[in-house]
């Protein structure tokens, strides 16, 4: 049971990365959107579009790692209540 509450911590602390990582996917593209709007008459649309596309396409990759990561933390959780069911049974006896 320890290796899988130890787990299931990783797992949080993870998430907590992840979800900061995605944040600050969506601020950069913010950023880069009021940039290109502000100079879209003197820099080079196409080039800046490339840019607000491949960090969105960072963002995209990270949201499918979360996504696999709460899979993930879904299984460990359904692990821990039969565990801890287990556990309690056991000392009811």
């Amino acid at each position: 049971m320890q290796e899988i509450q130890t787990k299931y911590e990783e797992v949080l602390q993870e998430e907590s990365i992840l979800t900061q990582r995605i944040s600050l996917c969506h601020e950069f593209i913010d950023i880069i959107l009021k940039y290109i709007s502000r100079n879209a008459d003197s820099i080079h649309i196409l080039t800046a579009e490339d840019i607000v596309t491949a960090v969105h396409t960072i963002g995209q990759d990270l949201d499918t790692e979360l996504l696999h990561l709460k899979l993930e933390k879904g299984i460990l959780e359904n692990k821990l209540k039969s565990l801890n069911a287990e556990s309690s049974e056991l000392h009811k006896s």
